[in-house]
């Protein structure tokens, strides 16, 4: 027999069934497929993540503009409404006999008056936009244009008004009426007889003597204008190239959502939409207001979406960009990445069947077949790795336990300056340089050493400073056919995240500089407790670090600390500069603005929980306080704020009493421990003051005036 008879019964059959290894492939593939959407989506996710933070910023930005301009003409005519000679002058003019009816001769009163409103109106721009809009005219005389200011009187009728406003339409005249006794009351957009969308204001005028109640109002001081481009304006954004990017204004009427700013191909105030319509923008603005979200438009355009509600009036900003345009560069990437991915996976399952069906021949090609399969599966992998990480936009490498490179993508191989070929077989330090290399090296080493991925996120210096956020994933064996098995190592994504630290570290500024100006302005009208906010946040932050608490919440008690008081800028100034013994209800007034300062507080958006930390401050450790709640249920930061305040307060003179010393304080509230104060921060406080030169910053503090 010859040696080749004597292997022929040794062939094997294949070890795999056709229709087992149709199960594998079909099993692959759909995995491959889940896989592929997965990360189809989730790209989508952040690029809409993106749009929602571009948007919400423009959309507060908007928001801020209209409410500044309303409140700027409430306050503007409030002025008018109580200058001491409008007064005056209006009870006067009341007390007439006939006080709308005016004589040849004229009283001085409503001369003056006219002359007073002819000059707002103008500054203000109630004026209509004529030739002769400055000039004064009698009452009785009739060319109104609709706009302008007017005096009328409780009943409303017009005691003095500029030109355009000599006679009240109807419309206006029955706003005016159900305008509610002693409030300043906004005139929403309406369209006048003249086809001209106006706006209005009714502020109420008291008489000289009385005081601002309903019960004396005497007049009303009525001011309507055109909403012309001046307002509309606003809503545009200055910077902002979408095109397809829009801010529209809109208000409930009955189960209808009407559209009250200028739209294309549609005349003011007449676009309007049922409430209930499915999946519209605008209905969705007006039952979700603060919501981002993905609607339908009033065309049927597919629009990213989000909406603010307008304070001082019943409005809702809709702002919204057509998805299509905005995601159009997104959705090409991933359509090109999942054409690219579905490929490879193609590539991958061609490679497993071509591996099978060479796997059927004869044992002298078995051996090669098998070799030629893991070959090919290592290479399709590396292929496959390539494929993938060529197409990110993010540096991609893999270095070995030794922190020699044994793959690197395109982006990569840019952060390197060399081709992605030749960065392959040099070490970290050679390619980043040893600084920057360190710290990949110390977290690789950490990554293989706990088997868990790891990130860091570090600073760059040099000529364009950047935040970089990197990904450490161990891996068990390195998928390159040259490496010997196992290879260890150790997969790198880097990622520049400078954008989003830049943001957040500039609205924590813009946080700050809020907090400061608005301590300040408490320390302006209570010279007598002037820096007390300051000083308390002072201490607040060094009892936390006694107490080892996270910088979270030693920020937040720091925070809560500068804004304790923001309350008293509703105390009467009599109260605060009072220099004699205060009346209960006056120190309850006091003791009342720790309430009012979360009222001020409770929309803006902190770090941490500052707003919560100024409601449970006035609790006692025992549960006897307010809200009776007790020893670790109440925040650790409201316990820090409550020792603080109370110490800076004993240590700080009044207007009624002297300061006590340091000492004494200490002893007081070490007597309160565990009934009013938590014993640990009493503690922490007393170890900052005796062990850590407390004692000495303290009285600096008071040899400084910064405790009064």
């Amino acid at each position: 027999m010859t040696p080749f008879n004597r292997t022929l019964p040794q062939l094997k059959k294949p070890s795999i069934k056709p229709s087992t290894l149709a199960l594998l492939v079909g099993a692959l593939v759909i995995i491959g497929v889940i896989l592929m959407l997965r990360f189809s989506a989730a790209e989508e996710q952040r690029e809409l993540l993106h749009w929602q933070n571009k948007l919400n910023l423009i959309a507060d930005s908007r928001t801020a503009d209209i409410s500044s301009w309303l409140s700027r003409n409430f306050h503007e005519l409030e002025g008018v409404a109580s200058n001491p000679s409008l007064q005056l002058y209006v009870t006067a003019l009341e007390n007439e006999k006939n006080p709308g009816e005016l004589s040849q001769e004229e009283p001085a009163q409503a001369v003056f008056l006219r002359n007073l409103l002819l000059m707002t109106a103008d500054r203000l721009g109630f004026l209509s936009k004529t030739p002769d809009a400055l000039k004064a005219i009698n009452a009785n005389v009739h060319n109104a244009s609709g706009t302008g200011l007017a005096i009328v009187d409780n009943q409303g009728k017009i005691l003095v008004s500029t030109e355009g406003l000599s006679t009240l339409s109807s419309v206006v005249a029955q706003k005016v009426a159900d305008a509610p006794r002693g409030q300043s009351t906004l005139i929403d957009l309406f369209v006048s007889p003249t086809g001209e969308t106006q706006i209005g204001f009714v502020i109420p005028i008291y008489p000289i003597q009385g005081e601002a109640v309903a019960e004396q109002q005497i007049g009303k001081l009525v001011g309507i204008k055109t909403a012309g481009d001046d307002f509309f304006k606003l809503l545009e954004h200055p910077g902002v190239t979408d095109k397809t990017l829009q801010a529209v204004l809109l208000r409930k009427e009955d189960s209808n959502v009407v559209y009250i700013s200028p739209i294309k191909d549609s005349k003011m105030l007449a676009t309007r939409f049922a409430l209930d319509t499915a999946g519209l923008d605008a209905a969705f603005a007006i039952a979700s207001p603060g919501t981002f979200a993905v609607k339908h438009d009033r065309l049927s355009h597919t629009v990213l979406m989000t909406s603010r509600l307008i304070t001082n009036a019943p409005w809702t900003l809709l702002l919204a960009v057509d998805r299509d345009q905005a995601l159009m560069e997104s959705d090409d990437w991933r359509i090109k990445t999942e054409f690219i991915m579905f490929v490879a996976i193609l590539a991958f399952v061609a490679s497993i069947i071509a591996a099978w069906w060479y796997g059927t021949s004869r044992r002298a090609m078995l051996l090669s077949a098998q070799t030629a399969h893991l070959a090919a599966h290592s290479i399709a992998q590396e292929k496959l790795l390539r494929l993938v990480t060529d197409n990110q936009p993010s540096p991609i490498f893999i270095a070995d336990k030794n922190n020699i490179v044994r793959f690197a993508n395109t982006k990569a191989a840019e952060d390197f300056h060399i081709p992605a070929t030749d960065a392959v077989g040099k070490d970290l330090p050679s390619l980043m340089g040893s600084a920057a290399a360190k710290i990949y090296v110390d977290i690789n080493r950490q990554a293989l050493d706990t088997g868990k991925m790891l990130t860091d996120t570090h600073r760059t210096e040099g000529k364009k400073p950047a935040v970089i956020r990197s990904e450490h994933l161990p891996l068990a064996h390195i998928p390159i056919d040259s490496l010997p098995f196992p290879s260890p190592g150790v997969l790198v994504i880097k990622q520049d995240v400078t954008d989003i630290v830049t943001e957040r570290e500039r609205r924590v500024r813009t946080l700050h500089h809020l907090v400061d100006t608005l301590v300040r302005m408490v320390d302006e009208r209570d010279p007598y407790s002037a820096n007390h906010s300051a000083n308390v946040a002072f201490l607040a932050r060094e009892i936390g670090q006694d107490l080892s608490i996270s910088l979270e919440l030693i920020e937040t008690a720091e925070t809560a600390g500068k804004l304790m008081n923001i309350g008293k800028i509703l105390v009467p100034s009599n109260i605060l500069t009072k220099s004699s013994s205060l009346a209960k209800d006056e120190i309850k007034t006091i003791r009342d603005s720790l309430n009012e300062s979360i009222t001020v507080l409770e929309k803006i958006e902190f770090d941490g929980p500052v707003v919560d930390t100024l409601k449970q401050a006035p609790e006692h450790f025992d549960g006897s306080g307010p809200l009776q709640l007790k020893g670790e249920n109440i925040l650790i930061t409201a316990r820090i704020i409550a020792v603080a305040n109370s110490f800076i307060g004993m240590i700080s003179p009044r207007s009624y009493r002297s300061a006590i010393t340091i000492e004494q304080t200490a002893t007081l509230l070490l007597q309160d421990n565990d009934k009013q104060f938590d014993r640990r921060v009493v503690i922490a406080l007393i170890n900052f003051i005796e062990n850590r030169n407390g004692k000495k910053l303290l009285i600096e503090l008071q040899a400084a005036n910064k405790l009064k």
